[in-house]
């Protein structure tokens, strides 16, 4: 397996080298370089989801002052929701364009799985029996992997919580899951395969019913609680203020009924509405706004301000570059309203203009995202291409590669929703040839 990888990193790497020669490298080519890195470099591609440690992006390769190269993994969860998401919606666009569409679905089934796997075997990790039950782990590398892909160090939260039975960490929390709901929601909407459609369906079910706990006394509370050792992981005060996103989120994904305790009473439905309108009280970035935007967005459910989901996406990621404009970006979560027009259609008469899309594909790197520190200073790629993510834009303080997830995600619910022709999207499509109009005038 070493040997293979080896390999195929370097066909990877003269592949990139001949393509960055160029004096102009189309958003296309760069695509197709980061999918390559992605299985390549960026994951332990067994093409065996039963494997441990496979199919999972890494979330960093960090290089540190000595260049030891470590592949990091955190939150796995999290950006296994998001690769399944980019799939779903590579998938579509192949479709749409006449192309062969069997090696994304069968990388999008080995995806799925993976993610079963981490809930089939999650509770053997504290010494319990294991169950497909919504309480999963966030990842399952061990340490020894390092000699299989290729770098000299793993940091994963499975190796370092690893026997030690009162952890709390490798295990579920809503943020792993709310990003699970935009890849379950993309495959439910996109991906004409029925058994894929079965899985995340009862994948997203259970992923619910993991937060929904009955505790001594009989009381029905949102809070992940862990089923070997009775331990409490995430506690109803973390969760309950978004109960009701979550399950708007969750019968959008499955059809069916998951409200649990009070979640469908008309206090936590103002809670909700109090939680979206208000989530951006705070001026420093956390995950709890991306998670209110998430259950929103999948849910088809909106804040003030806006009578469509996509204009209120839209209007939310305006104010946050208002007010952070150290993320040196004209708009921030850039690709959620694309996620809610391809999901929910689009009824309104102001899309967001082509060119902010195409600034922030023709301002990815060639060779993809970085911050590094070199001969005493700190050197990174541009903006909005200089944090770990879009999906997260406030990390800039990490060392290393990034996986380039949220270019290849935003790139094909772009191409999907203004590129593609689909009479769905005519407003965006039409946006798109005026634009060209103009510029050629």
């Amino acid at each position: 397996m070493k040997t293979k990888y080896i390999v195929a990193v370097l066909v990877a790497m003269i592949g990139a080298t001949d393509l960055f020669s160029q004096t102009s490298v189309t958003n296309e080519e760069k695509y197709n370089h980061y999918r390559a890195q992605l299985k390549h470099r960026f994951m332990y591609y067994t093409q065996d989801a039963s494997v441990s440690g496979s199919h999972l992006p890494i979330e960093l390769i960090r290089v540190n002052d000595k260049g030891e190269v470590t592949a990091y993994w955190a939150d796995a969860t999290w950006w296994q929701g998001h690769y399944i998401a980019m799939l779903a919606l590579e998938y579509r666009n192949l479709q749409l364009q006449g192309r062969p569409t069997d090696s994304t679905l069968q990388e999008l089934r080995w995806a799925v799985a993976t993610l079963k796997r981490l809930d089939s075997h999650a509770e053997s990790y504290w010494n319990g029996r294991d169950s497909l039950n919504g309480f999963f782990l966030r990842d399952d590398v061990p340490a020894d992997l390092n000699k299989l892909i290729n770098v000299d160090a793993i940091d994963s939260d499975y190796k370092s919580r690893l026997g030690d039975t009162t952890t709390l960490s490798n295990a579920p929390s809503q943020d792993q899951i709310w990003a699970c709901y935009l890849g379950f929601a993309l495959v439910i909407k996109l991906v004409d395969d029925q058994q894929l459609r079965n899985d995340v369906t009862d994948l997203a079910r259970s992923f619910v019913r993991c937060m929904q706990n009955v505790d001594d006394k009989g009381r029905k509370e949102w809070e992940i609680v862990n089923p070997v050792t009775g331990q409490l992981i995430q506690k109803s005060g973390d969760i309950k203020w978004l109960q009701h996103g979550h399950v708007l989120a969750g019968e959008y994904i499955t059809g069916e009924d998951l409200h649990f305790g009070n979640s469908d009473n008309g206090w936590w439905r103002t809670v909700w509405n109090f939680m979206q309108n208000n989530c951006l009280m705070r001026k420093k970035g956390n995950f709890v706004w991306y998670g209110i935007y998430c259950c929103s967005v999948v849910g088809n459910d909106w804040g003030r301000g806006a009578d469509n989901i996509y204009d209120w996406m839209k209007k939310q990621g305006e104010k946050i570059a208002k007010m952070r404009p150290d993320l040196q970006q004209e708009f921030v979560f850039p690709h959620l309203p694309l996620i809610a027009a391809i999901l929910h259609g689009y009824e309104g008469n102001d899309p967001i203009s082509p060119q902010v899309y195409e600034r922030y594909l023709s301002m990815a790197p060639p060779e993809g995202g970085y911050r590094l520190r070199k001969e005493g200073q700190t050197q990174f790629s541009a903006a909005p291409w200089h944090s770990l993510s879009l999906f997260c834009p406030w990390h800039l303080n990490d060392y290393g590669y990034y996986n380039m997830l949220d270019y290849m995600l935003l790139y094909n619910a772009y191409n999907i929703v203004y590129k593609s022709g689909d009479p769905e999207f005519g407003i965006f499509s039409a946006t798109l040839r005026q634009n060209e109009s103009t510029s050629v005038e």
